[in-house]
């Protein structure tokens, strides 16, 4: 089986805290060469085993809308369908779990009608289908961007974390998704370390133009970065989604804990009164038990319903083979982007 070096941790690392810093800041702040470093990547990303990728934030500015969605299916019919609904750009991430409602998945959508037709109407008239449980993201208090790999000590990772952030500089709102920007975020969402050159020669634009424009998406803070690593060569094999309901006055300190508790990968804000999910990524059953004693034990919160991710089959856009990594085609969306 594929796996990762320390080296390799080490670089995911340092991505994960500056994903587009350059090869010499970088090599400066880990005691190594630029060279080493950007044909370790370039290996990393050739075989699917890590890459950078910039989102567009959905805030619900320009009509933009997230949810996640539970598929209830007829028996045998959930893996069919994953891979169905994979081919989808509306549905951005897909994860298989044993439970009744045995497919999970998270979808945008650009305007006010996007959502309601995909989770009314487009996922229930699936075949086999005999269920769907939606639920609109109201807050994404903690992403998957914040989540660190371990590949470096904290002295090594403050250096990395002291490289200027060559987003910065005046924010003047954009959307990310529509022109002149669209092009830009298209080549972002594929490749977040693209140059201003390399969006130049992927949409035709003059590089003045290019560098100008992507000068100003990054400043407008509208996307945000972030390096993904295959689950599967990481010692952290076990997803855990885990719904839960939480007092509406313990929110904030209860997200504030859970930033602080090592395993957990995403907290997403719902309205209603399972109003908290949380994934976690953990490194056996044992440790992932452990982790849900702990969230009722010292958190004010009620665990509805915990279920552990098998399989996972698309991650903002990408095909992940069964280690995860990024090795099928990247599904763009809006439908008639082109990558």
């Amino acid at each position: 089986m594929a796996t990762l070096d320390e080296d390799d941790f080490s670089l995911i690392h340092a991505l994960q805290i500056r994903p587009r810093a350059t090869w010499t800041d970088l090599a400066a702040a880990l005691g190594t060469s630029p060279t080493t470093l950007s044909r370790r990547w370039e290996r990393l990303r050739a075989d699917g085993s890590a890459w950078v990728i910039g989102h567009p934030r959905v805030r619900g500015h320009h009509g933009a809308s997230l949810a996640i969605a539970e598929i209830s299916c007829v028996s045998g019919r959930t893996g069919t369908l994953a891979q169905e609904l994979a081919e989808w750009p509306m549905i951005i991430t897909i994860e298989e779990a044993a439970r009744d409602y045995g497919l999970i998945v998270t979808a945008v959508g650009l305007g006010p009608g996007d959502m309601p037709k995909l989770l009314l109407d487009d996922l229930s008239a699936l075949p086999g289908v005999l269920g769907v449980r939606a639920h609109h993201v109201a807050r994404l208090h903690l992403d998957a961007s914040s989540w660190r790999v371990g590949g470096l000590d904290h002295e090594r990772a403050q250096a990395v974390a002291r490289i200027p952030d060559h987003g910065g500089g005046p924010s003047t709102p954009v959307n990310p998704w529509a022109e002149p920007y669209a092009g830009i975020t298209q080549a972002l969402i594929k490749n977040g370390r693209s140059s201003a050159a390399d969006i130049a020669r992927q949409t035709g634009r003059p590089l003045s133009t290019s560098r100008r424009q992507l000068g100003q998406l990054l400043a407008s803070d509208s996307l945000t970065f972030r390096c993904e690593v295959a689950q599967g060569l990481t010692p952290l094999p076990i997803v855990v989604q885990t719904w839960c309901q939480v007092p509406v006055g313990a929110v904030a300190e209860c997200v504030s804990r859970l930033r602080t508790t090592p395993g957990v990968r995403q907290v997403v804000g719902l309205p209603g009164p399972t109003n908290l999910l949380i994934s976690t990524w953990a490194r056996s059953a044992e440790s992932a038990m452990l982790l849900h004693e702990h969230l009722q034990r010292d958190l004010a919160l009620k665990v509805v319903e915990s279920a552990i991710i098998l399989r996972q089959i698309k991650r903002l856009g990408w095909r992940l083979d069964e280690l995860g990594r990024a090795t099928g085609p990247l599904v763009p969306y809006p439908p008639n982007a082109s990558v």
